[in-house]
């Protein structure tokens, strides 16, 4: 059995939207900020500016400032639910994951993104494990209240998997990972297979397959 590991945002399911000025495409976080209005926006994008110049001493910091602006700028329950219910899934998702052999795969789900979304993809895509950087608590009159926070992005992605590996009784060249972007460069590094769907240039670079349909994976496994 091996682990099949998977990015969220733009790899399970669709990006919509990239900012002026930013470098990473989105499904929920920059799809926030366009439905806050262009003084969001326009904050959104100063925070994109600030992590490329190395101006936050980690990802924790990037996303307080995001959750900042989202309670400035009054992010609602509803509004947070309409969009997070409204991402796509991926072109050849829901057969992949309905053809998936569950005794020579276990899927998992690390993300730099939100749990809520990462709880669609598991009730849809029976999916046990996830793991991912933001949740949102509102209040009960739909009020952002407070959130929680986990390093899974980035540098972060392979801890994750390293403790799942542990869980599993793995070891470390028993996994394999499916992702798309810039962020997903540092975990591409230590997958012993490593495949990009649509993957950024940069990302297409080092990954071992890119695919464009979900429905090719099931050729490479």
């Amino acid at each position: 059995m091996k682990l099949l590991v998977f990015d969220v945002e733009g790899t399970i399911f669709k990006t919509k939207i990239r900012l002026p000025g930013t470098k990473l495409d989105s499904t929920i976080w920059q799809s926030l900020a366009y439905s806050l209005g262009a003084s969001a926006i326009q904050e959104e994008i100063n925070t994109h500016l600030k992590w490329e110049r190395g101006l936050y001493k980690n990802y924790f910091e990037w996303m307080e400032e995001t959750v900042v602006i989202h309670k400035k700028h009054k992010l609602s329950r509803s509004v947070f639910s309409k969009i997070i219910n409204s991402a796509e899934y991926n072109n050849g998702v829901k057969e992949f994951f309905h053809c998936l052999d569950r005794n020579k795969y276990t899927p998992i789900l690390i993300s730099g993104g939100f749990q809520e979304l990462a709880q669609r993809a598991q009730i849809d895509l029976n999916i046990k494990h996830s793991f991912t950087a933001c949740q949102y608590f509102f209040s009960d009159n739909g009020e952002l209240q407070f959130y929680n926070l986990l390093p899974s992005d980035f540098l972060g992605k392979v801890h994750f998997v390293k403790l799942m590996l542990k869980e599993y009784g793995l070891n470390e060249q028993e996994w394999i990972f499916v992702g798309d972007g810039k962020n997903d460069i540092e975990i591409v590094k230590s997958a012993p297979i490593s495949v990009g769907f649509t993957p950024h240039k940069e990302l297409e670079e080092i990954v071992d397959y890119s695919i464009d349909n979900f429905r090719t994976l099931l050729d490479i496994l």
